[in-house]
């Protein structure tokens, strides 16, 4: 995954927290992924203005004791969008 790329999510796709999970959905087509609090967060900041490595950079300074983590968990969550078709990286 090339960490310099900004990371899109594809337009009408919302986040919706009901009873402590975490849905992404479509609302008129039948795609879905659950999420974690992590992946909440990497979510919200794939605004397409940041990078991967500025999403990683900024997860790091939030959460310094879990640095050697965060790289991998955000990549696979970011891919894990792309494979679903709800994200991609320009």
């Amino acid at each position: 995954m090339d960490v310099n790329k900004l990371v899109h999510l594809k337009k009408d796709y919302l986040l919706e927290r009901v009873d402590g999970e975490i849905t992404v959905y479509h609302p008129t087509l039948t795609t879905a992924v659950y999420l974690n609090e992590t992946g909440a967060l990497i979510w919200e900041l794939c605004d397409g203005s940041r990078t991967v490595s500025e999403i990683i950079d900024i997860l790091s300074e939030l959460y310094p004791e879990s640095r050697n983590q965060i790289a991998g968990d955000v990549k696979e969550i970011i891919a894990q969008l792309i494979e679903q078709n709800i994200g991609e990286l320009k």
